[in-house]
């Protein structure tokens, strides 16, 4: 699935395209996740948006100062750091080493702020759809000629979390009427 994906961003030659389509996939993914979860338990997803009340989180921080600074660590700093170590160990093309561990550690630093093991695990689930694209991207643009991993990832991170705000305002709204 990993070497679908990859050829399938690499096929596509439009990075706003890229964009695009990587972030509306795992906005989906996301909300099956969080639809799946509201269905075992109602009351995570009350937690949950307790926790991420549109007063507690500073949106502007989220949207933008946020995502290039995760950009920064995970997929630049991190992703190197093991593929380098993956070459190290005599596989010079491979990143699928990189790929995983900057998934699941992308994903986990979203959850290791929660007040439970139970709220911590739901965060990360919820975030491993995005967690998994950003990484996708980033290696797609790096293995490019001309590629712009930073300001791609960035941008889709960003875009990511404007959806969600969005949809978060949009359910609000609709909660209050």
């Amino acid at each position: 699935m990993y070497t679908a994906a990859l050829a399938q961003l690499d096929k596509t030659e439009s990075l706003p395209k890229q964009i695009v389509f990587l972030t509306l996939v795992s906005l989906l993914a996301t909300s099956i996740i969080y639809g799946t979860t509201y269905l075992l338990d109602p009351q995570t997803i009350a937690d949950a948006s307790n926790a991420e009340s549109l007063e507690a989180v500073p949106w502007v921080v989220g949207i933008f100062i946020g995502p290039p600074i995760e950009t920064f660590l995970f997929q630049t700093l991190f992703l190197l750091a093991v593929k380098r170590l993956t070459e190290l160990s005599g596989q010079a093309d491979n990143w699928f080493p990189a790929f995983v561990a900057t998934s699941i550690v992308f994903a986990t630093a979203h959850g290791v702020t929660e007040s439970s093991f139970y709220l911590g695990f739901i965060n990360t689930i919820t975030r491993l759809p995005l967690s998994i694209a950003l990484a996708l991207l980033a290696i797609s643009q790096r293995t490019r000629n001309y590629g712009h991993p930073f300001l791609a990832v960035t941008f889709a991170h960003g875009f990511y979390n404007l959806l969600v705000f969005v949809a978060a305002v949009g359910i609000n709204v609709i909660l209050l009427t």
